[in-house]
């Protein structure tokens, strides 16, 4: 049986619901109007931390607080801005056991990144301590690295041997 009939099947008899609100129709992670307000992170960033400017600037700008006190990284990004929203399916990755979460996530993750992972050679997700690990009883960090070097070219840290 082919996977796209197994998926289709799978979506008849458990309908998909919303990440965020659990409504029926988040067959993409949301549903539409958990979707519309999600605020994904992208247009005119600061070069160094990611956070978005209201209006664009040149490239490689960065923001007051990163001249000011340049962080100790070269770059990072975001998916999506944390709000009441967002909140629900991040906590769910994090502490709900919700690993049928990161292929979307790391589909996301993979646009929101994808300028800095082209010029990247390693993926290393963030270790975690071993008390948390013992609670959540996975890195979800790591579970992300590895979908996102699935997605791209980019190896991951962990499965070099």
């Amino acid at each position: 049986m082919g996977m796209e009939l197994k998926s289709g099947l799978l979506d008849v008899l458990f309908p998909p619901v919303c990440i965020a609100c659990r409504e029926p129709g988040g067959s993409s992670g949301f549903c539409a109007q958990c979707w519309s307000t999600i605020q994904f992170l992208d247009g005119p960033l600061c070069a160094s931390c990611g956070i978005p400017f209201d209006v664009a600037l040149l490239e490689g700008a960065c923001c007051a607080p990163c001249l000011a006190r340049p962080p100790a990284f070269d770059k990072a990004r975001a998916i999506l801005r944390y709000d009441d929203v967002s909140r629900l399916p991040i906590l769910a990755l994090k502490h709900a056991d919700r690993l049928d979460l990161v292929p979307g996530f790391a589909l996301w993750l993979e646009r929101a990144g994808r300028r800095l992972l082209d010029s990247s050679d390693l993926i290393v997700p963030v270790p975690l301590h071993r008390g948390r690990l013992w609670r959540r009883r996975y890195n979800q960090a790591a579970e992300l690295a590895r979908a996102g070097a699935v997605l791209t070219d980019v190896i991951n840290a962990f499965a070099v041997s």
